[in-house]
């Protein structure tokens, strides 16, 4: 077992050992590089999980990178109130606007914990109508909230002090664009939660499959990480007795994921319940896939799960688009652009096609002219060098 192995290894009993409450294996400390470690279990959202099972460890760890863990576990711990009164406080607002929505992600997921701080908040996900957004804009502001540039994907950020972050989304969006007309649905057609009029949720099945599908979104963008498969193997845990598995194994069968969907929960047994399997090479691939966030793993992960390869479709689409889009700017540039280059567009906006044909007359004649004019240096340098030299040679031969 190499190093990077064995700082993985650990890291999963570390995590497996707190779930059950168990003791931690105890392993020579020359032998763990527990600022790694740290980083690894930050990386993969679990380092303020890891807190208590390191606690247990004393001086077995570095003292540095015990603090971090503490820190991590304690910022969480604040957290769970201050997420818990944020959402609530949404809710309230959002129904007296009698704006429909859906919470896809919110404090409910550390219900599935043994300890809610155990999981680590990064973001309450609300889904909503359509047209909506401008509406959204005004409440968030007029609630302190200041909206943030979001790079993970299309949700509108907004981030209030000390520490609230709040996502809301027109649309669920999936690379898997199938699953994605299966969540196409209006807001307001989803089940009504008792005692509200605006605020909607999955059924439990739904919660499922959008969990699942989730999990094979960011598994197939090499965004899984430990606790993609917690929050999924725990909720499976918890509602399996109550799922109506015909249905949902025949949702996740049509739209590719059941069998990906299986695996991620027998992973979640081996990690989390020290179970193996006679297909552990599968499971060790999707290990290092998940651990080194996608960089390792990828063919084996291929098989399982189809997704990888609509990923590859994914991004060849959107590269495309981009050149299309690109190109499409290039001849005709946005009105404000072209107004600034024929003021005589703010009064009649209707000239806009022949001011851009007129636009690039002008760029094609430039060229043109650099073009003959390149030409024209060229045939300077090739034959009149060699008519001076000949000159030159003339006048020698008439001083001699």
């Amino acid at each position: 077992m190499n190093v990077l192995q064995q700082e993985r290894r650990y890291l999963l009993l570390l995590v497996s050992a707190v779930l059950n409450q168990k003791k931690v294996p105890i392993m020579s400390n020359s032998l763990m590089p527990w600022r790694t470690i740290y980083r690894l279990a930050d990386t993969n959202q679990v380092a303020n999980l890891c807190w208590l099972g390191v606690l247990g460890l004393g001086v077995e760890t570095e003292k540095e990178t015990k603090a971090l863990f503490y820190e991590s576990y304690q910022r969480e711990l604040k957290n769970v109130s201050g997420y818990q009164s944020a959402e609530k406080v949404l809710i309230w607002q959002l129904e007296h606007k009698k704006i429909h929505f859906l919470i896809l992600e919110g404090t409910n997921l550390r219900e599935l914990y043994p300890q809610k701080e155990m999981r680590r908040m990064d973001y309450i996900r609300i889904l909503v109508s359509q047209g909506d957004l401008l509406r959204i804009d005004t409440l968030m502001r007029s609630m302190d909230y200041e909206s943030q540039e979001n790079r993970e994907d299309d949700g509108i950020l907004y981030y209030k002090i000390p520490g609230v972050y709040v996502m809301f989304y027109e649309k669920i969006k999936f690379v898997n664009k199938k699953l994605e007309r299966f969540f196409d649905s209006p807001v307001r057609m989803y089940s009504k939660i008792k005692g509200y009029r605006y605020f909607r949720s999955f059924d439990k099945e739904e919660a499922y499959i959008y969990m699942a599908g989730r999990a094979a979104n960011l598994y197939g963008l090499g965004r899984a990480t430990i606790r993609t498969v917690l929050d999924f193997w725990l909720y499976e845990k918890q509602h399996k007795e109550e799922l109506n598995w015909p249905y949902v194994d025949k949702i996740l069968k049509r739209y590719k994921i059941l069998e990906f969907s299986e695996y991620m929960l027998k992973l979640g047994d081996i990690w989390f319940q020290n179970e193996i399997s006679d297909e552990m090479e599968i499971y060790n691939a999707m290990e290092a896939y998940i651990l080194s966030r996608g960089e390792q793993g990828r063919q084996l992960s291929g098989k399982i799960l189809p997704l990888l390869q609509d990923v590859a479709d994914f991004y060849k689409r959107d590269r495309k688009k981009e050149w299309m889009n690109r190109e499409r700017e290039a001849l005709f540039p946005p009105k404000e652009y072209m107004e600034g280059l024929f003021p005589v567009l703010k009064k009649h906006s209707w000239l806009y096609m022949v001011c851009c044909l007129i636009r690039l007359w002008r760029i094609w004649s430039s060229k043109a002219k650099q073009f003959f004019a390149g030409k024209r240096d060229w045939l300077k340098e090739k034959f009149v060098p060699k008519k001076s030299q000949e000159k030159e040679m003339l006048d020698l031969q008439k001083r001699k």
